[in-house]
């Protein structure tokens, strides 16, 4: 009977103390704003009967822990030692005058508040869970921290003892858990020596060894997180390229020459852009389906595409394909001469594949494969034909603005016959000599494309976030008569400047607006008659996009 009254009074008394801690935590949230303060736990560590030390875990690895005792040490004890763990929640502690160095690591935390860069919190961690981590700073305030809210984290040893003023608290008195009820807690607390301490009971109890190793696991996973986000920091410019939005939306544009045609349309057809950030530092992706702008493009248009990018660690992959040639298929996806100008070019990328390496505020990107569609109309004469572009990338990026510089090179000409001794067999030397002969209906042409594109994205901007966008672009073309014929040869060359400028602007949490207008300068030079012909044109254009956040 004695004992059930003993187990009926200390359960009394911890469903006691847990709600005044869950009272004090809720008013803690609601008084302070960008930090949140709650209950602490004081962790009892048990290497054998009625010996333990008390204090805070600050680190855990595969071997041992690291406790913060209540004495001002910091103590390593090997993880194989412990038998019983005990936690005893309360407001704050102090953290006394001169805290050990020894071999501790402290983490600082700083976050991006109005364009400035600002220390968070500085201290050890003590808890964690997957959007947030819980921080003892060096004052002795519990600290929560989201994982959005990081920008930048430094790992530094405690090269020097920490003297700081303690925190308004009282002594206590940690009850031993019942199966060490009969040890004596002698002075153990908080402060000074008191005869009379509150008492505080354990309100969680790690008694297996089982629940203590996963406890300790679950613990190093949040410090396994810290270090891993302080190692690939250096990767990264920014802690998150994307965020964890998904839009919904629709374009309108007006003038365009490269991102609709007659049987491609760029208005009025929905996109999905699909964002994903796995923590800062961590990684990250965007998939975007539907009509949309592509920074890397050889336009400015929004154009239909499947498009998938993503950063992770030191590297960064992007792919790119116009899904509409599959869906109106080949033969309708390409130009066609009414709807270009007496003298005119158009181009557009199909597909691209490229990647590249990070580090730091730098980036550098190669294309894999890039296949740019291109159509020339010379009067009555038209040519049109794919080119595989090379193309490279230099990025600078930092938290005030994102420059990026593209320049992709390409030839194209008419394709050289195959050999017939490579066929092994009669049925490939027949196809070989199917497609031979196909190509003496073809005229000798070369085609040489260049392309330079500068993009500069300002951050920290209070109602718009501005893009602005260069494109040179220049054309040089040469085809010969038919074979036979004193027909069909002409020459064309063109150089064009693009000016582009987006603005996103974001109407609320869920609606979010963007839109550019952008003026193309073209001049070409071709053959007429015997004579060299020069024009020149200004093409306006504009679009405006509405999305729905979730």
């Amino acid at each position: 009977m004695n004992l059930l009254i003993k187990k009926l009074h200390l359960q009394s008394r911890l469903n006691f103390f847990s709600s005044i801690c869950k009272k004090f935590f809720l008013l803690s949230v609601l008084l302070i704003t960008g930090q949140q303060v709650y209950c602490i736990n004081i962790s009892s560590v048990y290497f054998s009967a009625c010996m333990r030390e008390n204090g805070v875990i600050i680190s855990v690895d595969e071997n041992k822990i690291q406790l913060l005792t209540l004495e001002g040490d910091i103590r390593n004890i090997p993880r194989f030692d412990i038998i019983y763990i005990a936690y005893y929640p309360i407001g704050n502690i102090r953290i006394p005058k001169n805290v050990a160095a020894k071999d501790s690591m402290v983490i600082t935390i700083k976050t991006l508040y109005e364009g400035e860069v600002f220390d968070l919190v500085k201290g050890w961690m003590i808890d964690h869970s997957e959007d947030q981590f819980s921080f003892l700073s060096t004052t002795g305030t519990p600290t929560v921290v989201d994982t959005e809210d990081i920008w930048d984290i430094e790992i530094t040893p405690l090269s020097q003892s920490i003297s700081s003023e303690p925190s308004l608290s009282s002594p206590y008195e940690f009850v031993h858990p019942y199966p060490f009820m009969e040890c004596k807690t002698g002075t153990e607390g908080i402060g000074a020596v008191n005869k009379l301490k509150p008492r505080i009971y354990p309100q969680y109890l790690l008694s297996e060894p089982l629940l203590i190793k996963n406890e300790l696991d679950r613990l190093k996973k949040g410090y396994d997180r810290l270090q891993k986000y302080d190692e690939n920091k250096r990767f990264y410019p920014v802690p998150k390229l994307f965020s964890n939005d998904t839009s919904l939306g629709m374009w309108v544009n007006l003038g365009s020459r490269y991102g609709s045609s007659k049987n491609r349309n760029n208005s009025f057809i929905p996109f999905i852009r699909s964002e994903l950030t796995e923590g800062p530092f961590g990684f990250q992706r965007v998939l975007v389906t539907g009509v949309a702008p592509m920074n890397f493009g050889i336009h400015e248009e929004p154009q239909f595409q499947a498009s998938y990018q993503m950063k992770s660690s030191y590297v960064h992959f992007s792919i790119m394909v116009d899904i509409s040639r599959f869906n109106i298929g080949q033969e309708k996806y390409k130009w066609s001469p009414d709807e270009m100008e007496s003298y005119d070019d158009r181009e557009n990328e199909i597909h691209s594949i490229s990647g590249g390496f990070d580090y730091g505020e730098w980036s550098v990107d190669v294309s894999i494969m890039n296949t740019v569609y291109y159509a020339i109309k010379h009067d009555s004469l038209f040519h049109k034909d794919d080119i595989e572009m090379s193309k490279n990338g230099i990025f600078y990026h930092n938290r005030f603005f994102r420059i990026e510089f593209f320049q992709g090179f390409g030839i194209d000409k008419k394709p050289e016959p195959v050999p017939l001794d490579g066929a092994k067999n009669k049925f490939e030397e027949a196809a070989i000599e199917a497609y031979n002969e196909s190509l003496l209906s073809i005229q000798n042409f070369n085609t040489k494309l260049n392309f330079y594109r500068l993009n500069l994205e300002l951050y920290n901007f209070k109602f718009f976030s501005p893009t602005y966008s260069l494109i040179q672009k220049s054309l040089q073309f040469k085809r010969e008569n038919a074979p036979g014929e004193s027909q069909g040869e002409f020459r064309y060359s063109s150089k064009s400047l693009t000016n582009a400028l987006f603005l996103d602007y974001s109407l609320d949490a869920e609606l979010k607006l963007r839109g550019y207008f952008s003026l193309e300068s073209s001049t070409r030079k071709y053959s007429e008659s015997g004579s060299l012909e020069t024009s020149s044109k200004a093409y306006p254009k504009a679009g405006l996009s509405v999305a729905f956040l979730f």
